[in-house]
């Protein structure tokens, strides 16, 4: 982070992330949720990050490319490992 504001440009082409909004309602259960998860995100080189309101959605999921993915209200982790697998870059 620099000036508070997340440089994504480290992550481009490494990493897919997910941006979870720090003041989501389910906070602790998405906490959990993603440590239970740990080896699975790694697998899908999934970085989560917890952010203050820098997006318009609570759950963000960004792509290799630095495309914005899928925008939702709450973390569904099957569904973002679904996703991941029918893009193009699923295996890289």
């Amino acid at each position: 982070m620099k000036n508070n504001t997340l440089d994504l440009e480290k992550y481009l082409w490494k990493k897919r992330l997910i941006l979870i909004n720090k003041n989501h309602s389910k906070i602790k259960e998405i906490k959990d949720e993603i440590k239970n998860n740990k080896a699975k995100l790694s697998s899908y080189k999934i970085e989560s990050i917890f952010i203050q309101n820098e997006f318009k959605s609570p759950i963000t999921l960004i792509g290799l490319d630095g495309l914005i993915k899928l925008e939702e209200e709450d973390l569904n982790l099957n569904k973002i490992f679904k996703l991941i697998s029918t893009m193009p870059m699923a295996n890289f």
